[in-house]
């Protein structure tokens, strides 16, 4: 008896068929689009921007650059016979800002004299046998009215009180009477405390780096074949040049990294303003860009400065472990940019979502508005 057989073009368009619905079903069932559409709408943004191939080689080049210049620039203060073995040379950049407001013949200029004949201190003593280790070389890193940066505190105190306030070698705090300004001049504490600063740049032993005299209490440590202190390491480092000057001459490696990645940026950056809706009295898609690019910034930054801060780290290393070579501004710099990187990562991302979000409802629904759809009479 003849058997039927279903017609291969038959079985073939129904299996499609029947493939297709499954298919179908899977995707647009309601619980599992609702769970998709979940899933879409909390999903969080990425916490940082991704870096392209050329955004990664500008990290490597001032990374590099700014190492180059550490090495070659930057250096140490000053000529050195470091641990009597090692004879390592000093930044001709440095011993150039020595050369600064000074004759041949070592002598301050004209207006750095008058800086100093009108502005005297009671702070600024350069012997005093009540206070250990206080010399005409320590007395600018020990007396807190000379420091650049809370010396404006420090020696508008001094000048209101007459007095001089000060560590000693021994991280111990003295405040010392010396000698009262006349009562008027007080009044203009910040502006004598400002051109004395200005009156010891140029000294043979200038001022020290901002907060550098606070070391004094950190007496822990011991590093070294003399077994020395976080305060002695630091006070020989300032009786060895590491003063103001050189700290500039260490900003340049700095620079080198923000103006390469910064220029970057700014040549790079989308600065087109894109179309929003009515519904809104300000431009999110710019305020998000914003963001992303504000983030991709501060990544490129943080990348640059781990590089240059790790050349400085060989560069330490190549100086035999001399703490002259160390260029604090980097690690500073980098110490900046990892707590940004740091409240990046754990930043609220509300506000990204919700715009994300908002502009992805957008596009669908333009892409529902252009679909025609034809009449049939």
């Amino acid at each position: 008896m003849p058997r039927f057989v279903e017609p291969t073009s038959v079985k073939t368009s129904l299996s499609k068929e029947w493939t297709w619905d499954d298919q179908f079903f899977l995707n647009y069932h309601p619980e599992v689009a609702e769970a998709k559409i979940r899933e879409e709408v909390f999903r969080n943004p990425a916490l940082l921007p991704s870096l392209s191939s050329l955004d990664y080689a500008i990290v490597g080049l001032s990374g590099l650059v700014a190492s180059i210049v550490d090495f070659l620039v930057v250096r140490i203060p000053k000529n050195i016979n470091y641990l009597s073995h090692y004879q390592q040379k000093g930044s001709n950049f440095t011993s150039w800002l020595r050369s600064l407001g000074v004759d041949q013949d070592g002598k301050s200029s004209p207006f750095l004299q008058w800086c100093e004949d009108v502005c005297k201190v009671p702070y600024d003593q350069s012997i005093n046998p009540e206070i250990k280790g206080f010399t005409p070389k320590t007395h600018r890193l020990l007396s807190l009215g000379h420091d650049p940066l809370f010396g404006l505190i420090f020696g508008s105190i001094d000048i209101f009180n007459g007095s001089l306030t000060t560590f000693d070698i021994n991280g111990k705090l003295q405040i010392i009477k010396t000698f009262d300004l006349p009562q008027e001049e007080k009044f203009f504490a910040p502006f004598i405390w400002l051109g004395h600063i200005v009156s010891d740049l140029c000294t043979k032993m200038g001022i020290p780096i901002p907060s550098w005299g606070f070391l004094q209490l950190l007496q822990i440590g011991s590093f070294g074949t003399s077994q020395k202190t976080v305060a002695e390491i630091s006070r020989w480092m300032y009786l060895n040049g590491y003063d103001l000057r050189h700290f500039v001459t260490m900003s340049v490696s700095v620079a080198v990294v923000e103006i390469i990645v910064r220029a970057y940026q700014y040549l790079s950056v989308d600065k087109q303003i894109h179309p929003q809706s009515s519904l809104y009295s300000f431009d999110v898609n710019k305020e998000t860009s914003q963001i992303q690019a504000n983030l991709k910034l501060h990544k490129m930054l943080f990348l640059s400065h781990t590089l240059a801060a790790s050349g400085n780290a060989i560069k330490v290393f190549a100086y035999a472990g001399n703490p002259l070579a160390i260029n604090l501004p980097q690690w500073l710099v980098l110490l900046k940019e990892s707590v940004i990187m740091v409240k990046a990562v754990t930043r609220d991302t509300s506000f990204e979502k919700v715009i994300r979000n908002r502009i992805k409802i957008s596009q669908e629904w333009k892409e529902i508005q252009d679909i025609k759809i034809r009449r049939f009479d």
